[in-house]
């Protein structure tokens, strides 16, 4: 039933936010290899499964009608954590990301706002975010 949910969300209100998570420009993941080729760091590249489904949201959908679902037509569902295919999901998986990366005493790039970066040592660590993908550049 997820996909019949979601498919009439173009009937909630547009957010006043970016509904974008973020992406890497190809120059700043190019800095990133170049920089862990440089410091002699190892790079790892990983996909995030299941990442919408760590973000928080109050995202409203409107049940529209059909008798697949019962009781529910006509109410409108809140929906508490983040869902593939809503129109926050991927802004609300990019701010959960970056408070864990916060909390790692990462810090966000001036001019690459998806690269993020750490000293460790006498070197800096690097996280290259491509929505739920990430490159690690590390020691």
């Amino acid at each position: 039933y997820k996909a019949r949910l979601v498919a009439d969300g173009h009937l909630t209100d547009v957010p006043q936010d970016s509904v974008y998570s973020g992406v890497v420009s190809l120059r700043g993941f190019r800095t990133v290899l170049f920089l862990a080729e440089l410091n002699g760091l190892e790079t790892w590249a990983t996909d995030i499964g299941n990442a919408y489904l760590e973000a928080k949201t109050d995202e409203k959908v409107y049940i529209i009608g059909g008798p697949e679902f019962g009781d529910l037509e006509g109410h409108i569902l809140t929906i508490h954590k983040a869902l593939y295919g809503l129109r926050s999901s991927g802004a609300r998986w990019h701010d959960t990301f970056a408070d864990c990366l916060r909390e790692l005493k990462f810090k966000s790039c001036k001019a690459e706002p998806d690269v993020w970066m750490r000293e460790n040592g006498n070197v800096y660590e690097y996280i290259a975010v491509y929505v739920d993908d990430v490159v690690i550049a590390t020691g």
